[in-house]
């Protein structure tokens, strides 16, 4: 969860100058072969510093032309424009958003904004698929520290086989109350973990689930009351969820939201004991 494949960037410099020129090959801004060259040096150390904030990515001995030039290219990465197919393949690699994996992607967040990476605008590295809602919540959080970052997607490196998204589920006066956490596993590095639990406060994960948690589980009604029976099985209950977690583990990975709250509901004596059937308006037990 929250990781993709790092794009190829082999072709970053010809995408840069096809931003730079209008189609009838007229150059919008003419970069100078020295420019040419400091750009494909800031884009290698991106690469080696992992898409983290540092001065030198800011371009400092580069004239303000050519860093407008450069921000204003980015228009052709949207669709229809010259640069469409690398937006095609950027938004293509992933099927949910990676932040909060709710929605399909729809937009391209620049991991290091544009507002102030101005040379890093059409850079694929830098270019992050997401959610339109999540890109809108993000904005222009640059990235200084890990308390204030969003994590690369393509870089940052998370536990494929621990379980850090945690859900807290509770019965309160019959209602079924989830709240998402992020714990510290033994292989979650500490910066990784204070940016994974600053983006899922900074898009607002658990009141975003809300809404997905009752269509999730409205569709496990029946399942639920067949388990449970006339017996009021709740062993059965919690088998069926754990199945079910099992299932969304396989399919989405261990820290999809999905696998984390049927875990966590298999856990809950109170919902497999029937509570779930009021909670989920089922009637009385």
């Amino acid at each position: 969860m929250w990781t993709l494949p790092l794009p190829s960037n082999k072709n970053a410099i010809a995408e840069l100058k096809t931003a730079l020129t209008y189609c009838n090959g007229k150059a919008k801004y003419e970069l100078t072969k020295e420019e040419v060259a400091a750009i494909k040096e800031l884009y290698e150390l991106y690469e080696k510093l992992a898409g983290r904030a540092q001065q030198p990515l800011l371009g400092e001995g580069f004239t303000a032309a050519t860093k407008a030039a450069v921000k204003e290219g980015y228009k052709e990465v949207q669709v229809k424009r010259r640069l469409a197919a690398l937006r095609s393949r950027l938004i293509l690699a992933s099927n949910r958003c990676p932040v909060c994996s709710i929605s399909t992607v729809e937009d391209l967040d620049h991991h290091l904004p544009e507002s102030v990476y101005e040379l890093l605008a059409i850079y694929s590295s830098n270019l992050i698929p997401m959610c339109h809602k999540c890109n809108n919540k993000k904005r222009a959080v640059a990235g200084e520290t890990p308390q204030n970052s969003f994590i690369h997607a393509y870089y940052d490196k998370v536990p494929q086989d621990e379980r850090f998204l945690t859900a807290l589920t509770k019965i309160i006066d019959g209602a079924l109350t989830v709240e998402f956490q992020i714990d510290r596993t033994p292989t979650l590095k500490k910066n990784v973990y204070q940016m994974l639990n600053f983006q899922c406060n900074r898009v607002l994960l658990s009141d975003r689930l809300k809404k997905e948690i009752n269509i999730l589980l409205t569709g496990q009604a029946v399942p639920l009351e067949m388990a449970f029976g006339e017996e009021k099985d709740a062993a059965a209950v919690k088998e069926l969820l754990i199945k079910q977690d099992e299932h969304y583990t396989r399919k989405m990975g261990k820290n999809d939201w999905r696998s984390s709250l049927l875990g966590s509901l298999a856990k809950n004596e109170e919902f497999c004991a029937g509570g779930f059937i009021q909670a989920l308006g089922l009637g009385n037990a």
